[in-house]
């Protein structure tokens, strides 16, 4: 089973996280998370993510100046559909440097 946070510095199109759960595993957990600040939070009390979505290049500067460690975050760019973003994140849980 995989946490998997999605995390944006603005509100996420719901319909995004709904195309997500449908190409993703069952077993996939997903959370949503608005804001730098609330992405951090989450991050520094969670053991359980797996890794992190996010749209945007701030948030994944943050996590890396801020979360030890190599957990993997996987920066969006455009509006990809979410089966290639899906295909992207196992690669990044993988540890594919290709993403």
């Amino acid at each position: 089973m995989w946490h998997i946070l999605l995390a944006s510095a603005h509100p996420l199109d719901p319909r995004v996280l709904d195309e997500l759960r449908r190409v993703a595993p069952p077993s996939v957990v997903f959370l949503s998370v608005e804001g730098l600040d609330a992405t951090l939070d989450l991050l520094a009390r969670s053991s359980r993510l797996d890794g992190v979505i996010t749209w945007d290049r701030a948030v994944e500067e943050s996590i890396r100046a801020e979360i030890p460690g190599t957990l993997p975050v996987l920066v969006v760019a455009g509006d990809p559909d979410a089966e290639g973003i899906w295909s992207r994140f196992e690669h990044a849980l993988a540890g594919d440097s290709e993403t």
